[in-house]
């Protein structure tokens, strides 16, 4: 099996939350993991808000941080391009998503496209998994 995890589901390997050992278990027995590119700035700023807001302790985050690069290059990272961009914004209003959700999504339906059923999408999003459900994507359950 081969996963698209959004920024939702990396985040859970990075830091520990509610399910979390799960996804884990999820990514090593995967196949592949594929991410969008958004994804990156998308950690940075979570992990930027879990810092300021005490929610962790900042060498807390500077160490996962750490962890995602040196991790980063074995990701399949999904490149942005205008037709993605265009298919965005086209899910942002058909959808009512906010910017990078869109990106997520279009980004994942990209790699459904071009892998086939063998391809789950990995999200912890209602929003994002209802809009995903939508499109035919078939979504990893817990």
């Amino acid at each position: 099996m081969i996963l698209f995890c959004d920024t939702s589901a990396l985040m859970k390997l990075y830091a520990q939350e509610q399910h979390s050992d799960w996804t884990r278990q999820q990514v090593t027995t995967s196949s592949r993991c594929i991410v969008s590119q958004i994804t990156w700035v998308e950690i940075c700023a979570a992990f930027g808000l879990k810092e300021r807001t005490g929610q962790i302790p900042a060498s807390d985050a500077k160490a996962a941080l750490a962890r995602l690069r040196l991790e980063w290059p074995m990701y399949v990272r999904l490149a942005l391009d205008t037709p993605l961009f265009n298919t965005s914004g086209e899910l942002a209003l058909r959808f009512g998503l906010r910017a990078y959700d869109s990106v997520q999504l279009a980004s994942a339906q990209q790699a459904y496209l071009q892998l086939g059923q063998n391809m789950r999408f990995c999200c912890f999003d209602k929003q994002l998994n209802t809009a995903a459900t939508s499109l035919g994507l078939p979504l990893l359950q817990l």
